[in-house]
């Protein structure tokens, strides 16, 4: 399948043995491809290497830190490789002493720490010693990739672009590409055949605005889910039973989510994305006062998720002696033993199969008195007012918005999808109702006679709205 892409895929470079550049790195190797994984060459030795005397030149220490990204991804559960012969096809080396070696790849990654001149710097070391015609990305999640690409040449330009993998990429589908201006048409084409054909992803193109599509709504959508429920004294086990398979998403819900990812990591996002987006009304939520000082005594604690053992969670014991995820009380810091979480509207509905049907049965009228429904109400009709206003600016189309949610959060429907079950004139005027602003293109969409985002023919979707034309696109 490769040889026939415009742009041959036979060997690839990885450079970056973190968490995603491993994952990818293994991904890859599990599509049948030799991989050349690569890390930094340590500046000091551990006191182990010292008591067996190793020097910085001794080739262990050298593959030290390439060699600790590759075993943890090797142990990792779900597992990142599918058998040991995946395993096998890694090569592991240094920047030091190895760089020169890409050259032999048809595809390179960057995949080191989220920074922009560590990375720009890279990128100027790979252009060095590249082959000309081979495709080099990086798997940002959200820095300019057109200001990653200044100062490298038009030749090396072209043949660059972003790969972003959702974690874990072996089993999250959305692959997010982002070409720059120049990026060649037929590199494009090459990682969206590469990545659909050979590493089984849903490929989505974005647009170069900070996070793309899937981490700009997340980050957002999120951040007002957290600050909403610490404003209106739910607790974190009820917000994560409020925001998880009800809602037709997966068990983490909004705070399981976040210990999973790493508040760290959640945090740095968020910081960079409200400095990226000073025109983004939104933005504001990013740093709503409740939420980031939360935020920040758990950072500071070292409270940051799974990866430091407690964050919004931590494993304990009942009175049975039993283990149990206790639950962070965010006024007294605390963490509770678990309560069952009642809501009447969430105990009616739960058993409906159909997401649609659900969703609605809960924001039913009779309901309009259950804390559990208020909570799903404001969350939604948030997520819904904000895809909308920004789709346009980020994504070439809705459809893009909808499958870049699916496939990277691992949500049954996307924002447009939902809002297309729940009905989409009755629920602007219930957005408006409720204070938000709905985005003029899609009350231009229901003046012109398109009463949905998707167009459905005999039980089957045959169109989305296209926000250009103003009618169905095929």
């Amino acid at each position: 399948m490769t040889h026939s892409l415009p742009y041959p895929i036979r060997q690839v470079a990885v450079i970056g043995a973190g968490t995603m550049g491993a994952a990818i790195a293994a991904h890859v190797a599990n599509a049948g491809l030799p991989v050349l994984l690569l890390d930094i060459a340590p500046d000091r030795l551990t006191p182990q290497e010292e008591a067996q005397g190793l020097t910085l030149a001794s080739p262990a220490v050298r593959n030290r830190l390439v060699q600790a990204g590759f075993d943890r991804t090797r142990q990792v559960t779900p597992p990142s490789f599918i058998n040991p012969d995946a395993e096998r096809r890694v090569t592991l080396g240094n920047i030091e002493d190895d760089l020169p070696r890409i050259a032999e790849a048809d595809w390179i990654v960057e995949a080191i720490i989220e920074k922009l001149e560590p990375k720009q710097q890279l990128l100027a070391r790979i252009e060095a010693v590249r082959r000309p015609d081979s495709i080099v990305t990086t798997n940002t999640s959200g820095l300019p990739i057109a200001l990653l690409a200044e100062g490298r040449s038009q030749e090396f330009k072209r043949h660059f672009l972003c790969t972003h993998f959702f974690n874990p990429p072996r089993y999250l589908k959305l692959l997010e590409l982002i070409p720059i201006a120049e990026t060649d048409a037929a590199v494009v084409e090459t990682m969206t055949q590469f990545g659909r054909t050979r590493l089984d992803k849903g490929i989505v193109l974005g647009k170069d605005t900070p996070n793309f599509i899937g981490n700009r709504l997340f980050s957002i959508g999120n951040s007002f889910a957290a600050n909403y429920a610490l404003e209106h004294g739910y607790t974190i086990s009820e917000v994560d039973e409020l925001t998880g398979p009800l809602l037709g998403r997966p068990k983490t819900g909004t705070f399981r989510l976040q210990d999973l990812v790493g508040l760290d990591i959640i945090n740095h996002i968020a910081h960079n994305l409200y400095d990226l987006i000073p025109h983004d009304p939104y933005r504001e939520v990013l740093h709503a006062p409740k939420l980031k000082a939360l935020v920040n005594t758990l950072m500071a604690n070292g409270w940051l998720g799974n990866k430091t053992g407690q964050g919004f969670y931590k494993t304990g014991t009942d009175a049975a002696g039993k283990r149990v995820f206790m639950t962070l009380n965010p006024t007294t810091l605390d963490y509770d033993l678990p309560e069952k979480t009642r809501f009447e509207a969430v105990d009616a509905v739960r058993n409906i199969e159909d997401l649609g049907e659900r969703v609605r049965a809960v924001l039913n009228e009779q309901w309009s008195e259950d804390r559990g429904t208020h909570f799903v109400w404001a969350v939604l009709s948030y997520e819904l007012a904000y895809a909308a206003a920004v789709a346009p600016d980020i994504a070439h189309d809705l459809k893009s918005i909808d499958e870049a949610i699916r496939w990277g959060f691992a949500f049954e429907a996307g924002p447009f999808q939902l809002w297309d079950h729940l009905g989409v004139a009755e629920t602007v005027a219930k957005i408006e109702a409720s204070g938000l602003t709905v985005a003029a293109w899609v009350k231009a969409m229901l003046a012109a006679g398109c009463p949905t985002f998707y167009r459905v023919d005999n039980g089957r979707v045959t169109g989305y709205y296209d926000w250009v034309s103003q009618t169905y696109t095929d």
